[in-house]
C-alpha cells in the first residue's frame, strides 16, 4: 500500500510539475489569453502555440564606396552656386584716395562647393573677329595715296640705285608687231645739255598707233624723268609728270599721286636705263642676276620691274644672228606686265628685241632693224 501511493503521489507531483511548466511558458510566450471569458465561450484556458523560424542570414551588402573628396554644406548654410575663377582685385596705390574698409575682403574660409571640371578647363579660343582685333593696326595710308601707290608699296623695299653709262644718241628702227598687225616703230634718243628726249613712234599702214614721249634730266642715277606722255589710237593723251621737289608724281588723268624716288623710270625711258645699268655693270647681267626698276605709267600704275637674267642668247634678226643676253620680268597677277627684252652688248647694251603684255591684251613687239647714230 506504500509503495502504490508513493508512486500516486510522484505521478501526481510530476503532473502538476509539467502543467506549471506548461503553464509558465505560455504565459513568456503570450499564448494564453488571461482576460475574462465572454458569454458563450468555453471557460477553459486556450493555449496558441506560435512557431518561430530561425532568422536567415541577410545577403552580404556591396562594399560601400570611398567617400569623394567633396565637402557638402551644412545644413544650416545656404547652397552656393558654383564659383567661377576670379582675378586678383587690383589694389590701387592709396595716393588715389580710395578707401582701404571698401575694398572686398578675401574669402577667409575655403569654397564649400567647387566649381564642376568642366570650368577648370582652358578657355575657349576667340572667334576669328577677336584676333584681328586685337592684332596691332597696320600702318595707315594718306588717303591721298592710289591704290597703285599701296600696291607698290607692298612690293617691299625702293629699288636699289645703280651706276649708269648712258648709250650715245642715236635712231633705233624697229619693225612692230601687235597681234596680227605689222608696222614700224622709231625711238629717238637725244641728249643735250643734260637733258633728255625720248620719243617712240609706231605706225601701222600709214596709221599713227603708238606716241611715247619722255622727257627729263640727266642726274647721278642716269635718267631723271620729268614728263612722260603716252597716246594711243584714238584716245587722248595722258600724261605723268615727276615733280621732284615736291617728292610726288601726279597724272592728268587720275586725280592720284605717287611718292617719288630717286632712280624711278617711266613706261618709256626704263628702256635706255637698263642699257645705261648693264652697260655700267656687265656682271648684272650674268645669268640668274637681277636688275630692278621702279617703272610709272601715265595713267597712274606704279611697280616695279624686276628683270631676271636668262643668260646668254644667239638670236637671228632679220637674218643675222646676235649675240644677246636674254632678260625677263615675269609679272606678279594676270593683269601686270610681263616684259622679255634681248641685249645687244655690241650696241651699247641697247635692246635689239622687246615684247611688252599682259594677259588681257595682245602683245606689243618691237625687233631692230636698224641703228643710226644720232637721234
Amino acid at each position: 500500500m506504500l509503495s502504490a501511493g508513493s508512486d500516486a503521489r510522484r505521478t501526481r507531483a510530476f503532473a502538476a510539475l509539467a502543467a506549471l511548466t506548461l503553464l509558465v511558458h505560455a504565459l513568456l510566450l503570450g499564448g494564453v489569453d488571461l482576460s475574462p471569458p465572454r458569454p458563450g465561450e468555453p471557460t477553459g484556458a486556450v493555449v496558441q502555440l506560435r512557431t518561430i523560424a530561425a532568422p536567415v542570414p541577410a545577403e552580404p551588402e556591396p562594399p560601400t564606396p570611398p567617400p569623394v573628396a567633396v565637402a557638402t554644406p551644412a545644413p544650416q548654410r545656404p547652397a552656393r552656386l558654383p564659383a567661377r575663377p576670379v582675378a586678383a582685385p587690383v589694389v590701387a596705390p592709396a595716393s588715389r584716395g580710395d578707401d582701404p574698409s571698401a575694398r572686398p575682403a578675401p574669402p577667409s574660409e575655403p569654397e564649400l562647393n567647387p566649381p564642376p571640371l568642366e570650368s577648370a578647363a582652358a578657355p575657349p579660343l576667340p572667334a576669328a573677329s577677336q584676333v584681328a582685333a586685337a592684332e596691332p593696326p597696320a600702318a595707315a595710308t594718306p588717303a591721298s595715296a592710289p591704290a597703285s601707290a599701296v600696291a607698290a608699296a607692298g612690293e617691299g623695299a625702293p629699288p636699289p640705285l645703280y651706276a649708269t653709262q648712258l648709250p650715245p644718241p642715236a635712231t633705233l628702227r624697229y619693225e612692230l608687231r601687235r597681234g596680227r598687225l605689222t608696222g614700224s616703230g622709231d625711238l629717238h634718243w637725244k641728249l643735250e645739255a643734260g637733258r633728255y628726249t625720248l620719243r617712240l613712234e609706231g605706225s601701222v599702214v600709214g596709221l599713227n598707233v603708238l606716241t611715247q614721249v619722255s622727257e627729263g634730266v640727266l642726274d647721278a642715277h642716269g635718267l631723271g624723268p620729268v614728263r612722260f606722255t603716252d597716246q594711243r589710237a584714238r584716245r587722248a593723251a595722258v600724261a605723268a609728270n615727276f615733280e621732284r621737289e615736291a617728292g610726288r608724281i601726279r597724272f592728268s588723268g587720275p586725280s592720284t599721286e605717287v611718292p617719288w624716288q630717286p632712280g624711278v623710270q617711266d613706261r618709256l625711258s626704263w628702256m635706255i636705263q637698263l642699257a645705261a645699268v648693264a652697260a655700267a655693270d656687265p656682271a648684272l647681267l650674268a645669268e640668274g642676276q637681277r636688275i630692278t626698276l621702279q617703272v610709272v605709267g601715265a595713267r597712274g600704275d606704279a611697280s616695279n620691274w624686276s628683270f631676271r637674267s636668262l643668260g646668254k642668247e644667239s638670236l637671228t634678226s632679220f637674218g643675222t644672228a646676235v649675240d644677246t643676253v636674254h632678260l625677263l620680268r615675269e609679272p606678279r597677277s594676270p593683269y601686270d606686265t610681263r616684259v622679255e627684252v634681248w641685249l645687244d652688248p655690241a650696241r651699247h647694251h641697247l635692246p635689239i628685241r622687246a615684247t611688252l603684255g599682259t594677259a588681257d591684251e595682245d602683245r606689243l613687239e618691237l625687233r631692230l632693224r636698224e641703228l643710226l647714230p644720232g637721234g
